[in-house]
């Protein structure tokens, strides 16, 4: 194997099967996300800089002679079987998540076989690093293999979207699992998720790296908000488009064209519009900033969205409020902001190395101080996407 199993991986295997990982006929990594800016725009057809990360989840499986599907979660020590072939919902979120994208493969005409699959990693769940893209990432490239039938990753992104979506009800965008499964070894990718185009962008910032702080405080995105704001944005659309019907996507309008149209929108429409514009042009700007290595412009870029998600998105909350002010104050730190779903989750922060352990230390004291609630902090590191080990 290229890469290791976690340790707590491989003791499950011991104690519940009594194998080691070679016993397993596939065994692969699915990485987390960062997206270090374009946040709430891959749903209207936006830019977005996301990247994989060291953070994973790890999937061992092989064939059986039984029509069923026998899953694993090995941090959770929870066991699901699935009769197959795949029906409705099993009640099991994390096992929904697996079933929905063997129920899109079956959709196309494919014979799902008998399969055992045990899964676990070091990715936690709810922070903001798309533990369910790397859960659905690593389920498509494992049937793509085992059915050999040769989806590209762009392709796999897709269907893994499209059973968010449809088996799930998540209307979610393509970036998380288009970052899983196709993120590169050498750094970050812009992605136009109107045409699912993308292209490397070198990370120039010289001393500086990015870390995650977890605030502890999860969210679950079949609460209706997620879904709620994309309602909000094709309202917006539909009163820009009565006007100017050759935009396409929310993504695609000039700040000219929603000036012009501003008073036939509603004040929430108004400013989810007014955001998806505004983050649109601070990708592009971010992308010169870190060719550049302005870690300064990237840095007040990261505030400036943090604002955006904050006052016209209105996806933070006071912990993830607290721990960006914190961050944005903090001498070594260029800038930062909500990162994910929001509601919670994580910052992602641009942090100098040389401050990186003070800085980490001291913001989880301080919101230990103010909420009473310990903090995690993940230093990132870009990986490639989705592959066998």
């Amino acid at each position: 194997m290229k890469a290791s199993l976690p340790g707590h991986v491989t003791q499950y295997l011991k104690d519940k099967f009594g194998e080691k990982p070679e016993a397993w006929t596939y065994a692969l990594r699915s990485p987390g996300r960062v997206n270090i800016i374009g946040e709430h725009v891959d749903y209207t057809g936006g830019l977005v800089m996301p990247a994989g990360i060291n953070y994973a989840i790890y999937f061992l499986a092989r064939r059986i002679e039984a029509p069923e599907w026998r899953l694993h979660a090995v941090d959770l020590d929870e066991r699901v079987t699935l009769p197959l072939p795949l029906t409705g919902r099993s009640g099991t979120l994390w096992a929904d998540y697996l079933a929905g994208i063997g129920v899109q493969f079956q959709d196309q005409g494919q014979f799902l076989p008998g399969l055992e699959v045990v899964f676990g990693g070091d990715l936690p769940r709810g922070s903001g690093m798309s533990s369910s893209a790397a859960l659905e990432g690593g389920m498509a490239f494992l049937l793509n293999a085992l059915l050999n039938t040769r989806y590209s990753r762009p392709a796999l992104a897709a269907l893994c979207q499209r059973s968010s979506n449809t088996y799930l009800g998540i209307p979610s965008g393509i970036m998380d699992q288009f970052a899983s499964l196709n993120g590169s070894e050498s750094g970050p990718i812009i992605l136009n998720c109107h045409t699912l185009s993308s292209e490397p962008v070198k990370n120039a910032l010289e001393n500086y790296g990015f870390v995650l702080v977890n605030s502890m405080v999860s969210h679950n995105l079949s609460d209706g908000a997620y879904a709620q704001r994309v309602a909000e944005c094709q309202r917006a659309l539909e009163a820009i488009q009565s006007v100017f019907p050759r935009v396409t996507h929310l993504s695609a309008t000039l700040p000219d064209q929603l000036q012009s149209v501003s008073d036939r929108l509603d004040d929430t429409a108004r400013k989810r519009a007014t955001y998806v514009v505004d983050e649109n042009k601070r990708v592009t700007r971010a992308v010169i900033a870190l060719e550049a290595g302005s870690s300064i412009e990237v840095g007040n870029l990261l505030n400036a969205t943090h604002a955006g998600l904050r006052d016209l998105y209105e996806v933070s909350c006071d912990e993830i409020d607290f721990l960006q002010a914190f961050a944005e104050q903090y001498p070594g730190v260029a800038g930062s902001r909500l990162m994910g779903g929001g509601f919670g989750g994580c910052t992602i922060n641009l942090v100098k190395l040389d401050r990186m352990d003070d800085f980490k230390a001291d913001i989880v004291q301080a919101y230990e101080e103010a909420f009473g609630i310990g903090a995690e902090c993940y230093p990132v590191v870009i990986r490639g996407g989705t592959d066998f080990l």
